[in-house]
């Protein structure tokens, strides 16, 4: 032990720098953000759990080494005061007074004699209480049982197992170095022990194994073997010495700003150097977006534009995992391999545009969607058939549907077999783009191609969305298609397992509608859709199939509203159960009663509505049966058995069937009129009588005819109400 942690032991409130590094072989580069973000989670969760107090927390990662540094930390855990609360006096001694084994061995538990133990007196009794102090352990004991916890804990996208070990990893893990101050914290996991030896840069230092005398020497030490070891360093290093080649190369050149691939290329080196290189112009015929694709796929390269000019010079922008040595070969390397992909990509571009789209549409004949579910242009014709009804139902703007919307449904997927797209190519994340570029060429107008492109947006969940009626139509056309058919063809979302991305295709959907406040009948929707696979799901319950969707559907909604509308999740979960067919009309009945559950009047409706549930013991109106409840209250109000309940003989029960067959009428012309607020003023003011009905009337009388007549009364009221929410949901206690 060094003099530093002799020294602080002394005073346990004294904090020392602290250093975690995880080595190992190379982690894919797209791991590491989220892992940090898990790491720190994780760290700072067990030291809270450890009282370990800490300062200064730093994360940083290279492809060999994620980082947790600590400004300072805790030497050892306090001593705590803690109550032990142990068993009821009554089952700790008998009626003599006398201790029970009960009593004696939570006394032994606790480390006390019995006579040392106290009472304690909560809600329920006296109980037996052991107030003991728990002295705190030495940190570096503590971190010991921590680290391999933090280390295998986090959940990396794809782990590995190697040799003979019982670990997981996303690559094998080769080192750790843990320091609390000068001192090694013992930690193992697995085949490895800690220690304070690092390694430098694989090529820089061959690999040479570092001794970090403490934490503060950390960076500086890695530094002098060729290791930047802060992510955030290296960020800045490539951005300053990107900008500082493209002004030496033209004072107007620009770099294309990708976050993305920023932080990636970030991740992929622990010693950047940003270089330039060229490529000929005879590829400027290429878009500017397919050449950026091939730049960044598998190069890693950025793009290079000029200021105040539209397309791309020919110059590309990348960083080496090095030093400057010889780094004209390096340039030329890149070049070259930079070269040949683009040849490809011309070559592509060439070959596809001596077919038009329609010639490339009928060849979608020959390729399969999904086994046993037809072609891809079976597909298109599916969607055709979407397109018209969507736009007729909800999402077109009240007229014929749109020639160039017909026509952009015909030929949207025709880039599928076009050498640029198919085979699974680096260009393949052009599906679309592609698409459209070969349908302006062969002379389509300008919507026509937009609609092409836009059709596959958003590309991913938080992704831009299509942005014209055009274009989220057929968006939502291709994507209610792909729901129905793989969820037929057995590709049911599962845990993890998603492989046709469902549940992102009805995010997307459902943030096409609410963002353009067009209104479609889900349920609906997706019955048109699986009607168009009928032919081809024989021996499938369509319907059972719908419905399995449908609850799919309304989660998501519930989510989404919740999770990123910042919506109450109780007022969501009363909403959906009625109104999630439609979600812009679902978020706007979620805002209306939002409103209204707080206050008392309501409170007494959504409490009543609870105690309606709970006496009928799930004897309540089937959803099916809510439109014929609705025009019975319409009509003053009867069973659905037909029980008169006019013939209700109390005076609480008769104010409460005036009130609500009064109400009916008004209810079902602000709903029409949309007036959400105003369906739920109504309600509330039911409130009060119910809570009276309930109150002064047994509801449960002992003549059964009565009883029976009640229960049919609540029933109805019951069905009512739920034909806006499940107001249980926002109850405010259980009743």
């Amino acid at each position: 032990m060094s003099a530093e942690q002799t020294a602080t032991d002394q005073n346990p409130s004294s904090q020392l720098p602290f250093l975690l590094e995880i080595g190992s072989e190379e982690i894919p580069a797209r791991f590491i953000p989220g892992a940090l973000k898990d790491l720190e989670r994780l760290f700072k969760a067990e030291l809270d759990k450890a009282h370990l107090q800490a300062t200064g927390l730093r994360l940083m990662a290279t492809p060999r080494r994620m980082t947790v540094m600590l400004a300072g930390l805790d030497v050892r855990q306090p001593d705590r005061n803690l109550e032990i609360k142990g068993p009821p006096a009554s089952v700790a001694f008998d009626a003599d007074g006398n201790p029970t084994p009960a009593a004696l061995g939570f006394a032994k538990k606790a480390g006390l004699a019995l006579e040392d133990c106290q009472r304690g007196q909560d809600k329920r009794g006296e109980f037996l209480l052991a107030k003991v102090t728990e002295t705190g352990r030495p940190a570096a004991e503590v971190l010991g049982e921590i680290i391999p916890r933090v280390i295998l804990g986090v959940p990396f996208r794809k782990t590995m197992r190697w040799g003979g070990f019982d670990l997981e990893y996303p690559r094998p893990l080769q080192w750790i170095l843990a320091l609390l101050g000068e001192d090694v914290v013992p930690v193992e996991v697995g085949y490895l022990k800690s220690g304070r030896t690092t390694r430098g840069h694989r090529t820089l230092s061959a690999d040479k194994t570092v001794e970090i005398a403490h934490p503060e020497a950390y960076e500086a030490e890695l530094l002098a073997v060729g290791v930047v070891a802060d992510h955030q360093e290296r960020r800045r290093l490539i951005a300053e010495g990107l900008q500082r080649e493209l002004a030496a190369y033209d004072e107007a050149a620009r770099l294309l700003v990708d976050e993305e691939l920023l932080t990636e290329v970030v991740f992929l080196c622990e010693h950047p150097t940003p270089f330039l290189g060229s490529f000929s112009a005879e590829y400027s015929v290429l878009p500017a977006e397919l050449i950026t694709t091939a730049l960044k796929a598998h190069q890693r390269y950025f793009s290079v534009g000029k200021q105040g000019a539209e397309g791309l010079l020919p110059r590309f922008a990348a960083v080496r995992d090095g030093g400057a040595e010889h780094l004209d070969n390096v340039v030329r390397g890149n070049e070259r391999v930079l070269h040949a992909r683009l040849a490809d990509a011309l070559f592509y571009w060439d070959f596809d545009l001596k077919k038009t789209p329609d010639e490339r549409t009928a060849m979608l004949e020959t390729v399969t969607w999904l086994e046993g579910f037809g072609s891809v242009l079976d597909k298109t014709h599916r969607m055709q058939a979407l397109v018209s009804w969507l736009w007729s139902n909800g999402m077109g703007d009240g007229g014929e549907v749109p020639a160039d919307l017909t026509r952009a449904a015909q030929i949207c997927k025709s880039d599928l077999v076009s050498e640029m797209i198919k085979d699974g190519k680096e260009f393949t994340k052009l599906e679309g783009f592609i698409g459209a570029r070969y349908a302006a060429l062969a002379g389509e107008n300008e919507q026509v191609c937009r609609s092409i492109e836009r059709h596959h947006y958003p590309r991913s969940a938080t992704g831009e969305l299509p942005g014209d009626r055009h274009s989220d139509v057929l968006s939502v056309a291709d994507r209610l298609d792909n729901i129905v058919g793989c969820w037929l063809a057995g590709f049911v979302p599962t845990g993890a397992k998603d492989p046709y991305a469902l549940r992102r295709h009805v995010l997307s959907i459902l943030r096409i509608l609410l963002d353009s406040g067009q209104r479609v009948d889900l349920e609906a929707a997706l019955q048109q859709a699986l009607a168009g696979v009928a032919d081809l799901a024989q021996g499938k319950d369509l319907a059972a199939t719908g419905a399995e969707i449908g609850d799919f559907v309304k989660t998501r909604l519930g989510g989404y509203l919740a999770d990123n509308l910042k919506a109450n999740p109780e007022v969501v979960r009363a909403v959906l159960p009625a109104r999630w067919r439609d979600a812009v009309d679902a978020l706007a009945w979620v805002q209306a009663l939002d409103g209204y559950r707080e206050q008392e009047d309501f409170q007494l409706l959504a409490t009543g509505f609870k105690r309606c549930r709970n006496i009928l013991k799930g004897e309540i109106l089937p959803v099916e049966g809510l439109p014929a409840c609705r025009e019975r209250w319409l009509q003053g109000g009867a069973g659905a058995g037909g029980e008169a309940l006019a013939e209700l003989p109390e005076s609480l029960e008769q104010e409460l069937l005036t009130l609500v067959a009064n109400a009916a009428p008004g209810l079902v012309a602000a709903e029409e009129s949309r007036d959400y607020d105003k369906v739920f003023a109504i309600l509330s003011g039911l409130g009060p009588a119910i809570d009276a009905f309930f109150d002064g009337v047994r509801v449960n009388a002992e003549e059964e005819g009565l009883r029976l007549l009640r229960h049919a009364f609540l029933r109805e009221i019951h069905g009512l109400f739920a034909q806006y929410a499940d107001f249980s949901a926002v109850a405010p206690g259980d009743k």
